[in-house]
Order: C-alpha cells, then structure tokens, then sequence
C-alpha cells in the first residue's frame, strides 16, 4: 500500500491557506477603484462606452463579411453567405434548449469529465486505479446499514439542502471501528459538527475520516494496519443518532465511498 507521504500535509495546507486568504474582492473593492477620475475604474461610463463601441464595430465588421459573400460569387463566399442565412432565419425551439438545459445533471457531468481526467492522468503515469488501489487494500471500517449517502441531501436539522460528503452507517453506541486500511493518524480532533473525529493519510493522495465517535482509541502520529481498532461510534456533534459518519478523500477531494465499496460489504 505503501507509507505514508508528508508532502500531501504540505501540499493540502498550503491550497487550505490559499483559499482562507483569498479576497474575491480585493481587486475591485479598492480606494483607486471608486476613484471615477481613474481609467481603471470598471463602472466608469468610459468602460460601457468603449464596450458598446467595440460590439457596434464587431457586428459592423460581420455585416459588411456577409455583404461581401453576397456579391463576391465564389464557391467559398457562397458558401459563408449561405451558411450565415441559415443561422439567421432559423427558428429555434428556445423552451427546449431552456427545458434541456433545466434538466442537465451536473453532478453527473462533473463525475463524468473526473473520470476521463482520471484515465488520462493513469495513462501517462501508468498508476493504479482509484478504485483498484481501494478493493485491493481497503476494507469497510464498520458493518451496518448506510442511512444517509454522498451527495445532496436534505439538510435533518434545517430541512434545507445540503452536501453530505461521505456516507452514514448505522452503528450501535460504542461500536468497534477499524481503521480502513493502512496508514498513518494525520488528526484526532473534535468539534461541534463532527463531534469526535480521525482523519488518517493513507499515501497516494489518500485519506479517510470516521467522526461522531464516542471514543478515539489512537494518537495524532501513530501508524496504523487495516482492520486495527481505532474508536468506537456515538452520536457526538451534530448527530441525530448513534452512527458512524465515513469519507473518502482523494487529493483533498471528497469520493462516494460506495464508488468503490459494494454496499454488500457493508451488511452483517
């Protein structure tokens, strides 16, 4: 499976702080950006003048190229000329394209275009799998029933929804939990949403975390073998009832673990 690797610590501490000192506004919402005597003021009127300007000139420019196919007779003008008429004068279905657009599962999108950049990152390096690097040396770390899975959800406490960014396994109070597979301890912390929690880096790009624990029954540092007891379940945080809340976290991106586990693995 190989041991654990420090650079992913840095290399996720670092896009972490990154993102906490990113200021989406800092470019606009300056003293010089108010100041309307500046150019680089983008709601300025000279902004919008130059802008109107600009596509008056583009469409201007399209027209006399339509012109010019028109009345320059060669197969390739034609051709254009034709071509650019069509596009006009046909009529277009917009509450279907709207409909069309309406009903597009994004997240299947997304999870598609993941998978293709997956396939091409293991064909030029010639690395395992994600999901054979997962049946070959995970386990799932506790049997029960999965009562809550990955993804959007309504929200148990606001009723809203919300993402829910791993699984949930029914498990009785102080039920044994296993460590996933091998790795090392990266955190043992708790707080109000996750109650008591681990998160343990397994190498490659590779973590788990296991929360609303009851009990944690390691140390942050400690090296760890699949299938070795490391806490017990609860219903600490912001938990509804007693459970084990489990992720897969992939190069700081959260998996659904039932990717990659059967749910039959799950069963007693």
């Amino acid at each position: 499976m190989g041991s654990y690797n420090s650079q992913y610590e840095s290399y996720y501490e670092k896009m972490f702080q990154k993102r906490r000192n990113a200021d989406p506004y800092k470019s606009y919402f300056t003293k010089d950006s108010f100041d309307t005597n500046k150019e680089k003021n983008i709601y300025g009127s000279n902004y919008f003048m130059n802008r109107i300007l600009r596509d008056l000139i583009g469409v201007a420019v399209l027209f006399l190229m339509v012109l010019f196919c028109k009345y320059v007779h060669t197969p390739q003008t034609a051709a254009v000329y034709n071509y650019s008429k069509g596009i006009v004068s046909k009529n277009y279905d917009y509450k279907y394209i709207y409909n069309k657009i309406k009903s597009t599962d994004i997240e299947e999108i997304k999870k598609s275009t993941e998978k293709k950049f997956e396939s091409i990152k293991i064909k030029l390096t010639k690395a395992k799998k994600l999901e054979d690097i997962i049946k070959d040396n995970f386990i799932p770390p506790v049997k029960g029933e999965i009562t809550s899975g990955f993804g959007m959800r309504k929200d148990p406490f606001t009723g809203e929804k919300s993402e829910h960014t791993g699984i949930d396994i029914d498990a009785k109070e102080n039920t044994k939990i296993k460590a996933s597979g091998d790795g090392i301890v990266k955190e043992c912390k708790e707080d109000k949403l996750l109650g008591k929690y681990i998160i343990m880096d397994h190498g490659k790009g590779i973590e788990t975390k296991y929360a609303h624990l009851s009990n944690i029954m390691v140390k942050k540092g400690e090296k760890i073998k699949k299938g070795e007891y490391i806490a017990e379940s609860g219903n600490t945080g912001r938990s509804t009832a007693p459970h084990l809340h489990f992720e897969i976290i992939y190069m700081g991106q959260c998996k659904n673990p039932l990717d990659y586990f059967e749910e039959s693995a799950f069963k007693n």
